[in-house]
């Protein structure tokens, strides 16, 4: 018995935004038929060594067999550098051989996603947070994030964090204490144990983020939010040259869902916001479809 070869689609490219809680996939054709797009697990490729990649792409080249892939844009959370980045694609090479590949950022594919060919300042809140200062075709600027213990100013997790310390910290906010141990489902234990003795604990706390969220009408919380915001002008922004002309766009899930707040901020310390969106890769797809 012998098997019917695979009919395989148009030439096209393949585009993954790859964070740490899941990875976006698109597959593009010039004339945008045959386009397909999926979600995978996420993938951070500091924190994965290259067989857990090759596994990961693995999946993919299943999901895409009766596709004909000519190049592959990885823009990933962890290729931080040069040598990551090389892991990254020597991985996707072994899983698509003979195909062109590019790796690049996170912070990279947000500042494409949202300036396109454009000089400015992209920048990226969701459960950590990150900024560049872009030239319209590389980032020429990038003050360190320097993770959720150190930076992250304006992150779900600088969030969560302040949140926590007005909770069981400030007298102002007590009457919200039995209220946001009840609808958390939490105790101070669960607290303690999830933060520091159990892996994760930056996702840990940004989940507290809806609860934030529901609360922005009682004005303690929505100075908190609008601090940590500023916050993250005064330490991140504020600091590239000229950045109080550039306009400053934003991705993210924070970034969206607390807009108006952000806007706020950015007013307050003097910078135009250009654009807030959700998520980079409908962005990226315009990008490389441009």
């Amino acid at each position: 018995m012998t098997t019917q070869a695979i009919q395989k689609s148009e030439p096209g490219i393949l585009i993954a935004d790859a964070g740490s809680t899941k990875t976006e996939w698109a597959f593009l054709h010039k004339d945008k038929k045959g386009n397909r797009s999926f979600t995978t697990e996420g993938l951070n490729a500091l924190m994965m060594n290259e067989e857990q990649l090759r596994d990961a792409f693995r999946e993919v080249s299943v999901r895409l067999d009766d596709c004909t892939i000519t190049g592959i844009y990885f823009y990933g959370a962890g290729c931080a550098t040069p040598e990551i980045c090389r892991k990254v694609a020597h991985a996707l090479h072994e899983i698509f051989p003979e195909v062109k590949v590019e790796t690049h950022s996170d912070m990279t594919g947000a500042a494409r996603a949202l300036l396109g060919h454009k000089p400015g300042v992209a920048a990226i809140l969701g459960t950590g947070s990150n900024s560049a200062l872009y030239d319209g075709e590389k980032i020429i600027g990038n003050i360190p994030p320097l993770g959720y213990i150190l930076g992250d100013e304006g992150s779900g997790t600088a969030l969560g964090k302040r949140l926590l310390k007005e909770v069981f910290k400030s007298a102002a906010i007590a009457e919200l204490k039995e209220e946001f141990l009840k609808e958390c489902n939490l105790s101070l234990p669960e607290i303690l144990e999830n933060t520091y003795r159990r892996p994760g604990a930056n996702k840990f706390i940004a989940s507290l983020v809806p609860f934030i969220r529901k609360h922005t009408d009682r004005p303690l919380i929505y100075n908190m939010v609008k601090e940590e915001f500023r916050e993250f002008f005064r330490r991140n922004v504020a600091l590239y040259p000229d950045s109080h002309r550039l306009p400053v766009s934003f991705t993210g899930s924070v970034a969206y869902h607390f807009s108006e707040l952000l806007r706020e901020a950015a007013n307050e310390e003097g910078f135009m916001i250009a654009d807030i969106t959700d998520a980079p890769m409908q962005g990226l797809i315009a990008y490389h479809l441009s």
